[in-house]
């Protein structure tokens, strides 16, 4: 416990380093915002400056960390008799920079009173912060909020001595398991949201005066960062075949673009231009207040064509009342009810996406049915109140060094997936 103080210091890290906020920062943010303050100060670290940072900065002691990290030297070793000797010095200078790092990140722990450590990401980064609480005698909980293809021995050594690890949806506890990751530790604890406390900064005729969209025109969006793997591509070609059906059709793209994804974003508006229907899209860039987009659409297109880990705009969606038409695969498929809340098509399928749009748009009672399915199946699964209330349960237990409680979240069965 820190000193003069009964509460628990939480340290947050979150290691995205490329400008953008994503959905890691607004559930870390929803975290921070909704710890309760009796018991628990945060301290949030972060390796990037972003658009979110003034709010976290409103709320928590915050920090940009910017030469915290360990940065692996990378030398062109060439080939031949000395490429040997070139890659041992290259690996002992490695070597001696990461224990510094971790020997750095001890002495934080230790100067700042951490009792346990949060990082918000993955077990596949951060490993220093990991072997740093061990050293300190703190524990140490991971959020799996990503994909990732491979779990090397690292992750998996380390994966098994954490207090904790929480994925954020079935998929990809399952991910894990399946790659060699020890499910003993595991709970999946689904992201939540507080549908009753989302403020819309901007009524839906501001928008569309904004971006210069006429009353009578039809509205439909997706958002996240601009990125291949986020399906961007597969919306503009079910666009194209939208837009014969209804030539007035207007769709939001709205999310950033960094300089690497902006080779993509120029395909994206070469294939409108091609098809001759430039003005059925408006890319927004960055928005802090995506609510107000999201309730000027007549519905939400989610499009990932990898599986998406969970989907939180999916619920930000049916926090509007927005029949939700998401990719099948992944998180998304624990969200939408089929035929119920919204609808599910195969990554990519743009020909399946643009029926479902064309028969959405046409049936707009349906479409207000299934974003009124999807607002109640929210307040009853996926509320902020019931996840915070496992991350307190959670912080509980491991800071009590007890066994996990057997009602915390999701946990792994092998005799589920055998029934399957």
């Amino acid at each position: 416990m820190g000193e003069n103080t009964s509460k628990v210091n939480v340290l947050y890290c979150e290691s995205c380093m490329d400008g953008t906020v994503g959905g890691s920062h607004h559930c870390l943010l929803h975290i921070v915002e909704n710890l309760d303050r009796s018991q628990y100060e945060p301290l949030v670290l972060f390796y990037d400056r972003h658009a979110l940072l003034p709010r976290f900065q409103a709320v928590a002691n915050t920090l940009v960390w910017t030469d915290g990290f360990h940065n692996p030297v990378r030398w062109s070793t060439g080939s031949g008799i000395l490429s040997a000797p070139f890659m041992f010095m290259k690996r002992a200078v490695n070597c001696f920079r990461w224990l510094g790092t971790i020997a750095k990140y001890v002495s934080f722990i230790k100067k700042k009173q951490i009792d346990l450590v949060h990082l918000n990401n993955s077990i596949t980064r951060h490993h220093e912060w990991m072997y740093a609480a061990m050293v300190a005698g703190i524990p140490c909980v991971v959020s799996e909020r990503g994909q990732n293809q491979r779990y090397g021995v690292m992750d998996r050594v380390l994966a098994c001595r954490l207090a904790l690890i929480m994925p954020v949806s079935r998929w990809i506890m399952d991910h894990m398991v399946e790659r060699g990751v020890a499910a003993h530790n595991i709970r999946v604890l689904y992201d939540g949201l507080d549908a009753r406390n989302i403020s819309v900064g901007r009524a839906p005729e501001a928008i569309r005066e904004i971006y210069g969209i006429k009353p009578h025109q039809l509205v439909i969006g997706m958002v996240g960062n601009i990125r291949a793997w986020k399906g961007q591509e597969t919306v503009v070609r079910a666009l194209i075949e939208v837009s014969k059906v209804y030539p007035e059709i207007v769709c939001f793209f709205v999310g950033a673009a960094t300089a690497e994804d902006q080779p993509y974003l120029d395909h994206l508006y070469g294939l409108l231009k091609e098809a001759g229907i430039e003005a059925s899209a408006r890319f927004t860039g960055y928005q802090s207040d995506p609510a107000s987009f999201i309730n000027a659409m007549r519905l939400l297109v989610h499009a990932s064509v990898h599986p998406e880990p969970f989907g939180m705009v999916v619920l930000e969606g049916m926090a509007h009342r927005k029949a939700v038409i998401g990719s099948r695969a992944g998180g998304v498929i624990e969200i939408v009810v089929e035929g119920q809340t919204g609808y599910t098509f195969p990554p990519g399928d743009a020909r399946l996406l643009a029926e479902r749009i064309i028969e959405l748009l046409g049936n707009p009672d349906k479409a207000m049915q299934m974003g009124e399915a999807g607002y109640q199946r929210l307040m009853t699964d996926f509320t902020l109140q019931r996840y915070m209330e496992d991350i307190h349960i959670a912080y509980q237990a491991v800071l009590a060094r007890k066994s996990l409680p057997s009602n915390l979240g999701l946990t792994y069965s092998v005799k589920r997936h055998a029934d399957d």
